[in-house]
C-alpha cells in the first residue's frame, strides 16, 4: 500500500497498485465461496485516495494505477476459475470504493473536465480525460442516479469518441431508461461508420446487465448487423464471448448461443468460425458444471454435418 501511494517511480506504482488489486479480489473470491462477508482493507482504500488526490503523478500513469486488473487477468490466477464468486468479488472492490471514495472521484473528475472547444490532443489533455474516465466508471459502479445522470451529461456534451465511449460504455450496464438514451444517442453519431458502428456494437455485448444475453441476441437483427461481415460478427459473437459473467452463465445459454453462432457462420466463413470455437478452448479450467456445458457445445460442433476443417480441428483438438 506505500509503495503504490508513495513510490517516486510511476511504474512500481502501478505494479504495486494491481497486486493490491488482485489480492483484494482474490481474498474476497476464497470468502465468498466460504460464505463469509466480503471485505476491503482499510489501507487499500487508503491508497487508492492517495493515489487519486496526488497532483504530482502524470495523470496517464494515475489513471493506470487506479484502474483494477481485468476480469480475465484476474482468472488467469486461479487455479479453477469460479465465474460468480470472481465476479461478485470484482464488483463489491469496485463499489466499496466507489461509495468510501465518492467526493474525491467526483472532485477529481470535475477538475479534469476539459472544454468541448478547442478540442485539444496533447499529452496533458490525454492524460485528463483518461483520469477523468477512469473516475467516472468507478462511479457508474454504484449505478445510482447521480451516476446516470453524470455519464448521460458526459455522452451529450463529449466532444470526442473517447469521451463518448467512455459515457456510453458506462450507461450501456444500467438497468434504467437512461442506458436506451444513451445507446441512442451515441448510434446517432456512429451512423454511416463501419468501425463506429462496431463499437457501439461491442460495448453492448460487453455490458454488465441482468438480461444480457438477450440483448446481445436481439443486436443480430439489428439492420446494421450483418453476420457475413467479419467485423461485424466479432464486434457482437466474439466480444460476448470476452464477457465472462455473462457468457458463462451457470445455466450454459451462453454457450449454447455461441455454439449456434459458430454453426451459423461456418457455413459461409470458416476462419471466422474457427476463432469463435477456440472460446471454448479453455473450458477445463473452470468448475465442473460449466466443464461439462461447454464439452457438450464442443461435442455438438464435432457432430455436426458439414462442420468445416478449420471448425473442427479446433473443436476436436479442445476436447
Amino acid at each position: 500500500a506505500f509503495l503504490m501511494a508513495r513510490d517516486e517511480d510511476s511504474f512500481n506504482r502501478w505494479e504495486a497498485g494491481q497486486t493490491l488489486f488482485t489480492r483484494a479480489i482474490l481474498s474476497n473470491v476464497s470468502k465468498h465461496q466460504s460464505g463469509a462477508e466480503l471485505s476491503i482493507s482499510p489501507a487499500l482504500v487508503e491508497a487508492v485516495r492517495l493515489t487519486l488526490t496526488d497532483t504530482s503523478i502524470e495523470k496517464s500513469l494515475q489513471a493506470m494505477t487506479l484502474t483494477l486488473p481485468s476480469l480475465k487477468t484476474l482468472a488467469e490466477e486461479m487455479d479453477v476459475v469460479d465465474v460468480d464468486a470472481l465476479a461478485a468479488s470484482d464488483k463489491f472492490l469496485r463499489k466499496h470504493l466507489a461509495s468510501t471514495l465518492k467526493e474525491e472521484f467526483r472532485k477529481v473528475y470535475e477538475a479534469n473536465v476539459l472544454p468541448k472547444e478547442p478540442f485539444r490532443n496533447d499529452a496533458e489533455a490525454v492524460g485528463m480525460r483518461r483520469i477523468k474516465n477512469t473516475c467516472l466508471l468507478y462511479l457508474a459502479a454504484l449505478k445510482d442516479e447521480d451516476a446516470a445522470t453524470l455519464c448521460l451529461k458526459q455522452a451529450k456534451g463529449a466532444g470526442c469518441m473517447t469521451d463518448l465511449v467512455a459515457a456510453v460504455s458506462c450507461l450501456a450496464s444500467f438497468n434504467t431508461k437512461v442506458r436506451e438514451e444513451g445507446i441512442e444517442l451515441f448510434f446517432e453519431q456512429a451512423k454511416g461508420n463501419d468501425l463506429v458502428l462496431c463499437k457501439w456494437f461491442t460495448l453492448q455485448a460487453l455490458a454488465d446487465c441482468d438480461d444480457a444475453l438477450s440483448r446481445v441476441d436481439s443486436l443480430l437483427s439489428h439492420p446494421d448487423f450483418t453476420i457475413t461481415n467479419p467485423n461485424k460478427c466479432r464486434s457482437v459473437i466474439r466480444a460476448f464471448a470476452e464477457n465472462l459473467e455473462h457468457f458463462h452463465r451457470r445455466d450454459g445459454a451462453g454457450y449454447k448461443w455461441l455454439a449456434d453462432r459458430v454453426l451459423q457462420v461456418d457455413k459461409f466463413n470458416p476462419q471466422v468460425s474457427s476463432r469463435l470455437v477456440g472460446c471454448f478452448s479453455s473450458f477445463r479450467r473452470f468448475d465442473e458444471t460449466r466443464q461439462g456445458l461447454m464439452k457438450a457445445q464442443l461435442e455438438r460442433m464435432v457432430g455436426a454435418e458439414g462442420l468445416s476443417k478449420d471448425a473442427y480441428e479446433i473443436a476436436s483438438k479442445s476436447l
